[in-house]
């Protein structure tokens, strides 16, 4: 399902700043109370280089007027159920993806996006697509073809159970989607338009994988200058997608390493339960 198009516009090269709105009391204007969320993020401080002092946790200020709710590549049929499993017509690589994400998709990211909703915050998702100008001569087809043994060209032709969605997590009407072909939701695509055109500054990101699309998308974000704060618990790594072998420490370690690369080259991480938890206060009553 697509959420509604966007208009693509020229952007300046900072992001616009608004003016606050005013309200007249006494013959004299007030800003008005700007609605915004306190969330508590982290981040990673590696200085002094003989014993780094660590981890520290910095309430953030989000003015949901600026803030935006980023999901990376959560598609793919078997989330939906009480024990879901990888759809039959899924390649081994993917269906391994999908075994190893299937709890974080439930427990963590359809939660979060559902507390953004209510919220107000809008919804943004980025979606993997077989592009019509992809043809035998990409590097990037001829890479997944001789390290993966798969052949996009072949296997993303829709539909196909690959870049379907699940229900418990597919975009809703009002969601926006951004097609990408490559690993960066900001190449070749209108999301940095769309990003500009709603005027956000505050992208708060789940998905997968978080060495690979997520990965790329928020150091693309931050070089974009918009302020990432990415939920720890709500992405995923895939050990066979990046080499590592899951019976190993390799596979333990990935998720652990994308993190301690967020908090220490693009952003904040934050996690699932502390993002719900400042949606609910501003939504008092709000459902879990």
């Amino acid at each position: 399902m697509r959420g509604r198009r966007c208009r693509t516009q020229p952007h300046p090269v900072r992001h616009r700043r608004r003016r606050l709105p005013t309200a007249s009391i006494h013959g004299r204007a007030k800003p008005m109370t700007i609605p915004s969320l306190q969330l508590p993020a982290r981040y990673y401080r590696t200085y002094p280089v003989q014993a780094p002092l660590g981890y520290v946790e910095e309430t953030l200020d989000l003015d949901l007027r600026r803030t935006a709710f980023l999901l990376v590549d959560v598609n793919g049929l078997g989330f939906d159920g009480d024990d879901p499993q990888p759809a039959p017509g899924l390649p081994p690589l993917y269906a391994d993806q999908a075994k190893a994400s299937h709890r974080i998709v439930l427990d963590h990211i359809a939660p979060a996006k559902r507390a953004a909703v209510q919220a107000g915050i809008p919804i943004v998702y980025l979606s993997n697509h077989l592009s019509p100008t992809l043809n035998e001569h990409s590097e990037w087809r001829n890479l997944s073809l001789r390290v993966h043994n798969i052949d996009v060209l072949q296997s993303w032709q829709e539909p196909n159970d690959i870049l379907a969605y699940s229900e418990v997590i597919a975009p809703q009407p009002g969601d926006f989607l951004v097609k990408k072909q490559l690993y960066s939701g900001f190449f070749e695509t209108q999301l940095d338009s769309l990003l500009r055109s709603l005027d956000i500054y505050n992208l708060i990101t789940v998905g997968f994988d978080s060495r690979i699309c997520l990965h790329t998308t928020v150091i693309d974000a931050m070089y974009r200058n918009y302020r990432v704060t990415v939920l720890r618990d709500a992405i995923g790594t895939s050990p066979l997608a990046n080499g590592d072998d899951a019976e190993t420490d390799d596979g333990k370690w990935a998720d652990a390493d994308a993190v301690r690369f967020i908090e220490t080259n693009v952003g904040y991480t934050a996690t699932s339960q502390q993002w719900i938890a400042a949606c609910e206060a501003h939504v008092p009553g709000m459902p879990a």
